[in-house]
């Protein structure tokens, strides 16, 4: 691949991933936050984790991303390292951003349009070729060593085994509101998968019966 091709495809590549970032970050304050839903993942590992531990919760966060980082490394390549990265980055930037929106304090609506539109995000980075760290990480890199379990269903395992530790240190009702917004956001991301994949392959056919 040439530099000019290069740069076009991480363009297009990192577009989506801007894009999907910030539709997580809208889901989170407009939907999740207002109705105390948690947002799932490594950062509930570290916020349980900081119960426990005297050290910050950024240097916890940060420690904890740094073996997911070196196993997508390992197991996927350099290019998702990097998207991931930018992933990362402009998530943080986003939520800081739009820190400012009011949120709609509806319980169902944070459950369902929360879930719906952060899985949405999330499929387009991943599509895009990275995640936003973390859990996502090892999602992909699992689904690379066993393609028959979804990285939706992956999701939804992994981040309901750190929303029950949770239990520990917030309500149980709060804490079934995360559980149904993360198993909607699972189920998003397989379908909005799915969706990119089969629009992905009708293009490439009709490129091929025009050229």
């Amino acid at each position: 691949m040439n530099n000019g091709s290069l740069v076009k495809s991480l363009g297009k590549e990192w577009s989506m991933i801007l894009a999907g970032t910030a539709l997580v970050a809208l889901a989170y304050y407009l939907f999740m936050q207002p109705n105390e839903i948690t947002a799932p993942g490594l950062g509930g590992v570290a916020v349980l984790l900081g119960y426990f531990l005297p050290i910050s919760l950024g240097l916890i966060y940060f420690l904890l991303n740094v073996p997911l980082f070196l196993l997508g490394y390992r197991f996927v390549g350099r290019r998702f390292v990097v998207n991931s990265l930018v992933g990362m980055v402009s998530l943080s930037l986003f939520l800081g951003v739009f820190s400012f929106l009011p949120g709609w304090h509806q319980p169902l609506a944070g459950v369902l349009l929360g879930g719906i539109v952060s899985g949405a995000g999330i499929a387009l980075v991943l599509r895009a070729g990275g995640t936003t760290g973390g859990v996502d990480i090892a999602c992909v890199v699992l689904n690379k060593i066993w393609p028959a379990a979804t990285i939706g269903k992956m999701m939804i395992g992994m981040n309901a085994l750190i929303v029950i530790a949770s239990w520990l240190v917030s309500d149980m009702l709060h804490s079934i509101f995360t559980l149904l917004s993360l198993v909607v956001a699972g189920k998003a991301v397989d379908v909005f998968l799915v969706w990119g994949q089969r629009n992905r392959g009708e293009q490439q056919a009709e490129a091929g019966t025009t050229g």
